[in-house]
């Protein structure tokens, strides 16, 4: 997936910072500093299966925060508007195809997605698709806005990835997943189950091993070599 695609359409549409959800007890790395292409890495999960292919991009409000900081021109306003828009909500962006005698690919139908797939967050509850109905305007028009933008971008493939909406938030207000958070948040469709390890460790500074000067990702807490506890890198 190309996430810089993604990035330069969201400036066009979002002309105050975007509020920052609760940390868990962690702190996380500033946006300009977050590695985009890990962060990429952390959200996105690939199957291949006996003559079927998916792509699951499960996309945190963070994601969109840290996509668009990165981007010049990028201004208070619009993160303000991008907050606005995405805090409520976890997006999951979904392709699938199976391949068919000739040997190509044949991309199953937004029905058919929206409808297979579900949520399921670190406490064990599952969530379906939002009807679209339910999805705000703002919402649902910036996701149609990108939908081009990737079929350019990405052929075939964009033209038949469909981004689907589910809640972000429980009944009081809580965050349903926190990237920062622990636990275990899964997207299931009808092919596979996609497990997103928490805390994603892109969003974490390094963690380093005081004895050794060995760094590892911010969401490991022991060297895998040694044992040894790992504390959080300093400049």
């Amino acid at each position: 997936m190309r996430p810089a695609l993604i990035c330069s359409a969201l400036l066009l549409l979002f002309a105050q910072s975007l509020p920052s959800p609760a940390l868990a007890a962690r702190v996380a790395l500033p946006p300009e500093q977050v590695q985009l292409d890990a962060l990429t890495r952390d959200t996105q999960k690939h199957g291949l299966g006996s003559g079927s292919m998916e792509v699951v991009w499960w996309i945190p409000p963070e994601y969109w925060q840290v996509a668009v900081t990165q981007q010049k021109g990028a201004t208070p306003e619009m993160l303000a508007g991008l907050g606005q828009t995405f805090n409520d909500y976890n997006i999951v962006a979904v392709v699938q195809a199976t391949m068919a005698e000739d040997l190509e690919y044949r991309f199953t139908p937004e029905a058919d997605v929206r409808e297979s797939t579900v949520l399921i967050d670190p406490q064990g509850h599952t969530h379906a698709v939002l009807a679209e109905d339910k999805v705000p305007t703002r919402l649902a028009s910036t996701l149609a806005f990108l939908k081009p933008i990737l079929a350019n971008g990405i052929g075939p493939m964009g033209r038949s990835m469909y981004f689907l909406v589910f809640p972000g938030n429980d009944a009081r207000g809580n965050r349903l997943i926190d990237p920062l958070g622990d636990g275990l948040a899964q997207v299931r469709t009808t092919n596979k189950r996609h497990d997103f390890r928490l805390p994603l460790g892109s969003l974490l500074p390094d963690k380093r091993d005081a004895a050794t000067g060995e760094s590892f990702p911010g969401d490991f807490m022991y060297n895998p070599y040694t044992g040894r506890s790992l504390d959080v890198s300093r400049p």
